[in-house]
């Protein structure tokens, strides 16, 4: 009986050290885990690129310049410039804001053909009011396009003044 009892002791108290060690030993497993993740993390900060596509830089200052100078100022040597970065980057869908801009407030040919360039990008297709908008208001200005021809000319229609078309649906 003796013998059971101490045996029994034996185990408890060798069951308690395991318990004991493999507690002590989680959080130094998960420390060390999350000390891994950690480490794992800032070897990659090191390798972070800004951009998902590590080829456009949103904070160029030379950039804004053109753009303010485009905008503001009308200039359209600035706005060109502007406008290769974003295309030759593919991020010619960001630039739509900034060619309504310059369309707008300086009523500039090129911005408006830029506009219904991208608002035709994905499908060939007006889909949108203001794209049918800007493709004829650079065809008013001088544009010649064959986009133009493929809308009316060819289809026998008449060519619509842009105002026709972007108030009429109103």
């Amino acid at each position: 009986m003796k013998k059971i009892i101490l045996f029994s002791i034996f185990i408890l108290v060798v069951a308690c050290n395991k318990t004991n060690n493999q507690q002590n030993e989680s959080p130094k497993k998960e420390s060390q885990e999350l000390k891994n993740i950690l480490d794992e993390e800032n070897s990659n900060k090191k390798e972070y690129t800004h951009y998902k596509d590590n080829k456009f830089d949103f904070n160029d200052k030379n950039l804004y310049k053109n753009l303010n100078k485009a905008i503001n100022e009308g200039d359209t040597i600035a706005y060109k410039s502007a406008s290769k970065y974003y295309i030759v980057n593919g991020r010619y869908k960001e630039f739509l804001y900034y060619a309504i801009l310059m369309a707008e407030k300086n009523n500039y040919r090129e911005a408006y053909w830029d506009i219904s360039t991208i608002l035709a990008s994905e499908s060939n297709e007006f889909t949108s009011q203001y794209g049918t908008y800007s493709l004829l208001k650079s065809y008013e200005m001088g544009e010649k396009s064959e986009r133009i021809k493929q809308l009316y000319t060819t289809k026998g229609k008449k060519i619509p003044t842009s105002s026709s078309v972007f108030c009429s649906h109103k």
